[in-house]
């Protein structure tokens, strides 16, 4: 990442909804079934904000073979002891949309991207705020992405008053030593004026990525498509310099999901293959060094059933999936893991 991202970002208190007894350990407990989501996607995006989970939009197959794509955002609240409550309509999307990024700041979700029915939303940054009672203020554009950057199926965070998104340039096919480019893009809310923090490593494609309180994280997914994807984990600090390797993941995944949780990086799902393939039960989790670094990657419980294009978000003390698929058409599953637990026990 370039030194030109020079400020030093701290993970906002609001982004920890979880008693402060609370922790990861690397295990999760046993994923359990939630409700179903109110309409069935893949290539959806999601977050949480306070005790809520949001899903919004993605597509799914239709009689006939074709997909379609939803506007729906769909909230759900989750109680202490891990239960789910029944999805509802929290709001809309511009128009229908896929591949979007989700954040939020502890009570606004911002939607970064995405491809949408109608071009023209492309390619922006909504926000809304949300209320008590789950649903969604009128979700407004807030600003536009840095001119001929995209961020498709990537990710967003925000600390300290700054929106983090990944973005990747695709390598000219006219010129062989063209890499591509992996960046963090970063701007205040206040202004959404952006810079750049280059991460070094090339292209990179429907990896997982995560964000912790001083450090980002890009695993897996694909720099050629011919070969599928990679098991390369690169770690770089918020406040700036060069994204390092680290300990790789013991099978190539992308189209997966990730989170830091505390001290920890979990990774769920995906698949190796560029096109089609079986997707994947696995969970793995690798301790956080103080420098950023993953250590030794473990095998805490699987999911109950493969899953890929899904999405993923951390409320409070549980990792929440949603929707995505076994072989690409979208369903209505959502899973519930909890992921920390009292550190009394």
């Amino acid at each position: 990442m370039s030194a030109r991202l020079s400020l030093l970002f701290t993970l906002p208190a609001v982004a920890c909804a979880a008693d402060a007894q609370h922790v990861a350990t690397g295990e999760i407990a046993q994923w359990v079934s939630g409700p179903a989501l109110t309409t069935p996607r893949a290539n959806h995006c999601s977050t949480g904000i306070d005790n809520w989970v949001l899903v919004i939009g993605g597509n799914h197959q239709v009689a006939g073979g074709d997909f379609v794509k939803t506007d729906e955002i769909a909230a759900a609240q989750i109680g202490a002891d891990g239960t789910l409550g029944p999805w509802q309509v929290a709001g809309h999307t511009p128009s229908p949309v896929t591949e979007c990024d989700a954040t939020s700041d502890g009570r606004h979700l911002y939607i970064v991207d995405g491809i949408y029915d109608t071009d023209t939303d492309g390619g922006k940054v909504y926000t809304a705020e949300l209320d008590a009672t789950g649903m969604l203020g009128t979700l407004t554009a807030m600003g536009a992405l840095p001119d001929g950057k995209r961020a498709i199926s990537s990710a967003a965070a925000v600390r300290d008053g700054q929106l983090l998104v990944m973005h990747t340039d695709i390598p000219d096919p006219n010129n062989p030593a063209d890499q591509g480019a992996l960046a963090t893009l970063h701007a205040p809310l206040t202004t959404m004026a952006w810079g750049t923090g280059d991460w070094g490593v090339g292209f990179r494609s429907q990896s997982e990525f995560a964000f912790g309180a001083t450090f980002a994280y890009t695993i897996g997914g694909y720099h050629d498509p011919a070969i599928g994807a990679l098991p390369d984990v690169f770690v770089a600090p918020l406040a700036g310099g060069a994204a390092t390797p680290s300990t790789p993941l013991p099978a190539p995944v992308g189209w997966g999901e990730a989170a830091v949780v505390d001290d920890w990086l979990f990774v769920t799902g995906g698949r190796a293959q560029t096109f089609g393939g079986a997707a994947s039960t696995a969970v793995y989790a690798a301790p956080i060094a103080a420098d950023g670094s993953v250590g030794a990657w473990q095998t805490p419980t699987a999911l109950p059933m493969p899953r890929t294009n899904h999405s993923m978000a951390l409320v409070g003390d549980y990792l929440v999936l949603t929707g995505g698929a076994a072989s690409g058409p979208g369903d209505d599953k959502v899973l519930v893991g909890q992921v920390r637990f009292s550190a009394l026990q």
